[in-house]
């Protein structure tokens, strides 16, 4: 009789075993984060690559804008268009044939996905000062890649004010070296990163610096996974294979909600609709990794490093450095209300002029409004972006103030 309990047992958990497994794949194309060993040495088809190249790939940045690019994407509240100027940077009706007074440097919520050109904070706030606010905002850029773009940039700059506009996952984006690790399925973005030692940040070039080297990446993956500490920590417990049931338990407040939300999506014939709730689901527990990354010293040590390489670069320049921190929705509807980084950008205001949203955000009576949605996650509405103006409109204009009397004397 116990054996045929057990044999009972053993059946159903073999049983539930195949029924994951079938699962997994049937959902992996329809949603790429859920990843499996195929994903440790992913190919990247050399067709990708091709369009990559002619898109946006940059042999120092990992990847850029390019001048004279347009496009729209698809939103919750229709299609929006936009354009690149001829120096990379986002188009800013109106301002185009004005000195660029101020200069913005930052991630996707700096350059301002979702909205119209005429609909950006850096917009607003060039119609609120006066004067125009270049956006060179490129997305999925941590503080490292927009720091590096714009020590690029900086010997043609006209600017006077400099605002690096950052999401608080900033401090995961410094941390990867392939992106692939955090994002998955990333598999293009591979990118340069700081590291911090005894003599200060230390520089890697990315491990891809030219088109031919995608197809030799498994060479240096030692490299890679060495830099990079999202291969270990995050990237390989979340890896779905056989035994499933176990990790299926131990990741469970990710896999779960992520396989409910695309098979009863899937099932009722709502495919955009399962894959957007799925998201959703992989871009709150990316916040939570942010959370435990500003709760680690070495991490905040990191970053601090990066916020005073900033504010030197544009001192020695004669410009003055902002931090500017916008929150994404996640992290508002995490536990902590998007707090985690405040002890970091308490910190930074030592340094430098700091405008941190998070509060403004979080009195919002409609804080759906604060966000439009798209196929990569919501970004700032209209709204919102014209919140961080008014945030920010005293500051920079202070700061553009006490420039033109400095030269006036």
């Amino acid at each position: 009789m116990r054996a045929r309990h057990l044999a009972a047992l053993a059946a159903g958990y073999l049983a539930a075993e195949y029924g994951v497994s079938v699962l997994v794949r049937r959902l992996k194309p329809v949603f790429p984060w859920l990843i499996t060993p195929a994903d440790l040495t992913p190919p990247i088809p050399p067709g990708l690559v091709e369009r990559h190249v002619s898109k946006s790939f940059d042999p120092e940045l990992g990847w850029c804008r390019r001048p004279g690019e347009q496009g729209d994407e698809a939103t919750d509240r229709g299609r929006v268009g936009y354009a690149v100027d001829q120096h990379g940077r986002r188009r800013n009706p109106g301002f185009e044939q004005d000195p660029a007074l101020v200069a913005c440097f930052g991630d996707s919520f700096t350059f301002c996905r979702l909205v119209a050109d005429d609909q950006t904070w850096p917009h607003h706030l060039s119609r609120a000062l006066g004067v125009n606010a270049a956006n060179y905002g490129v997305g999925n850029y941590g503080l490292d890649q927009a720091l590096l773009r714009l020590e690029r940039e900086l010997p043609h700059l006209e600017s006077r004010v400099v605002v690096m506009g950052v999401v608080p996952e900033t401090i995961a984006r410094v941390h990867s070296y392939w992106k692939h690790y955090f994002e998955y399925g990333n598999v293009l973005a591979f990118k340069p990163r700081f590291t911090l030692g005894p003599e200060g940040l230390r520089l890697h070039a990315g491990a891809v610096r030219e088109p031919g080297q995608y197809a030799t990446y498994r060479q240096r993956l030692a490299e890679i996974t060495a830099l990079d500490p999202f291969h270990a920590g995050k990237f390989r417990p979340d890896l779905l294979h056989f035994p499933y049931l176990p990790k299926l338990v131990r990741r469970a407040r990710r896999h779960l909600p992520v396989l409910a939300h695309l098979t009863a999506g899937l099932a009722r014939g709502r495919r955009e609709e399962a894959v957007r709730a799925a998201f959703g689901v992989v871009l709150r527990d990316n916040a939570r990794w942010t959370a435990r990354l500003y709760a680690d010293p070495q991490a905040r040590r990191l970053m601090g490093a990066l916020v005073e390489r900033f504010a030197a670069v544009c001192r020695d320049a004669g410009r003055h450095p902002v931090l500017l921190i916008i929150p994404q929705l996640a992290d508002l509807e995490r536990g902590d209300g998007a707090t985690a980084h405040h002890r970091f950008a308490a910190e930074a205001a030592g340094i430098l002029p700091v405008v941190d949203m998070t509060g403004r955000f979080r009195r919002e009576p409609d804080r759906a409004g604060l966000f439009s949605h798209g196929r990569l996650g919501p970004h700032c509405s209209d709204h919102g972006n014209a919140l961080v103006a008014e945030e920010l409109r005293p500051v920079v204009g202070a700061l553009l103030h006490s420039d033109a009397e400095t030269h006036a004397g």
